[in-house]
Parts: structure tokens; C-alpha cells; sequence
């Protein structure tokens, strides 16, 4: 992963979805399609980076946050807008289902 996605774990998950447009990427490391998505998403963080975040959540390094929001299917991106939740998306995925997420998010209070 490059610099635009941000790693977190169950220590600062809380305090990065806190502000703004987060997209949090539930993955596991070993997985095909979970690899396969990071340029996905890396594509999307350069395109709205003036917009929203991308976090990565390693499902095994932390666990509690998965189980917290009922990750059951990897990958999956949930979508926080100021702390709140307003959507999931899983399995693979164009990059246009994320655009689209983030400009609804956007539009939201506007």
C-alpha cells in the first residue's frame, strides 16, 4: 500500500473516521482479492484526496473493530461520514462504485 491509504488498527480506528469522508478497508493480507484491491482503492484515494480518506484495517491484527461492525466478507469498505456510518460495500469492486460513494457522501449536508 502506498501513503494515500492509511493503516489503522484498534487503537486510533476511533480518532481516524472521527472528521470528514472515511472509507475503511477491511482486508487480510493473504487474500487475492483483498491485494487485488489496493490499486483500487490507491486510484481512488489520488483521485478524492481532497475529499475523503481510505484506512486499512487488518482483520487479524484487529479483530474487535470486524466484529464490531459484522465483517464477515473480505474485502469490505465501510463508509463513515464524521464519525457515523452510512454504508458498507463488499467484495470486489470498479472504482466507480467508490467514486460514487464518496460523491454521495459529499452531497450529504451540502
Amino acid at each position: 500500500m502506498n501513503d494515500d491509504i492509511i493503516k489503522a488498527d484498534s487503537y486510533d480506528f476511533d480518532y481516524r473516521i472521527e472528521h470528514g469522508i472515511v472509507l475503511a478497508f477491511f482486508y487480510d493480507e493473504l487474500d487475492t482479492h483483498c491485494r487485488a484491491m489496493i490499486p483500487i482503492l490507491e486510484e481512488v484515494a489520488d483521485t478524492y484526496y481532497e475529499y475523503a480518506r481510505i484506512i486499512a484495517v487488518e482483520v487479524e491484527q484487529s479483530p474487535d473493530i470486524a466484529e464490531i461492525f459484522a465483517v464477515n466478507t473480505l474485502p469490505t469498505v465501510i463508509l463513515f461520514k464524521d464519525g457515523k456510518m452510512y454504508g458498507r460495500i463488499e467484495g470486489m469492486n470498479p472504482p466507480t462504485a467508490y467514486e460514487n460513494a464518496i460523491e454521495d457522501l459529499i452531497s450529504i449536508g451540502n
